[in-house]
């Protein structure tokens, strides 16, 4: 039995385009809850990222200014035990506090090993922006060994001073370095000028101090450009 009835025929079809664009509707909604959700994450991510940074940049910069401090008493306590500048007593006792400043650097890595972990830190869709990232927390390792050999010439330095003159400690400066350590001029004056040992660790520090400011100097320089990408990337398309 043959069937033409073109009612019939015109609700099949219209039964079939409703179940269609049903589906492409529940489709769409669902990518565009989905696309919500991943464009909210990221945010979140790029808001923890920025403020990780920004703690890192605020701990580099109190290292680099102490670190160009005592690389500045380095020189100028290497040239006086050298007899080639006098300094007087109270310049002498202050850069000889600040020639045992070595501050380290400890990064903020809290927030980026968790994401990582969660698998969240992914969710950065800028691949150069996400690469930057990378390099940078992993050039950290670098500060680690400058500090642990700066650390151990400072040790040097200070049995050095203890050993030649005498000690006060003003632990009520503990937020001032460069006024920790107050050892008697005097007694630096007659039992340091000329020490070669002396002079030998003051150049040696040098060394590291001015390798901290570099790398201090370049670590502000990548967390500046970073942290503006991110903020880049936070604006609405």
């Amino acid at each position: 039995m043959e069937v033409n009835n073109p009612n019939f025929v015109r609700r099949f079809i219209e039964e079939i385009l409703v179940v269609v664009i049903g589906i492409s509707l529940a489709v769409t909604a669902e990518r565009m809850v989905q696309t919500f959700q991943q464009q909210k994450e990221e945010k979140g991510v790029i808001s923890r990222m920025t403020q990780e940074l920004r703690r890192d940049s605020i701990d580099l910069a109190y290292n680099l200014k102490h670190h160009q401090l005592a690389l500045v008493a380095d020189s100028l306590l290497s040239r006086w035990s050298k007899g080639e500048i006098e300094l007087a007593p109270d310049s002498l006792k202050t850069y000889a506090s600040k020639s045992l400043i070595f501050t380290f650097f400890a990064s903020s890595t809290t927030e980026i090993e968790a994401l990582k972990g969660a698998g969240k830190l992914y969710l950065i869709e800028d691949p150069k922006l996400l690469s930057n990232i990378l390099k940078h927390y992993n050039r950290y390792a670098d500060f680690k060994l400058s500090t642990d050999l700066g650390m151990q010439i400072s040790k040097q330095i200070i049995e050095v001073y203890k050993a030649n003159a005498t000690l006060q400690t003003n632990v009520g400066n503990l937020q001032n370095l460069s006024k920790i350590y107050e050892f008697d001029p005097q007694e630096l004056e007659k039992n340091l000028r000329g020490n070669r040992n002396y002079e030998n660790l003051l150049q040696e520090k040098r060394v590291f101090d001015a390798f901290v400011v570099v790398q201090a100097k370049q670590a502000i320089t990548r967390l500046n450009a970073i942290t503006a990408a991110l903020a880049e990337n936070q604006k609405p398309a």
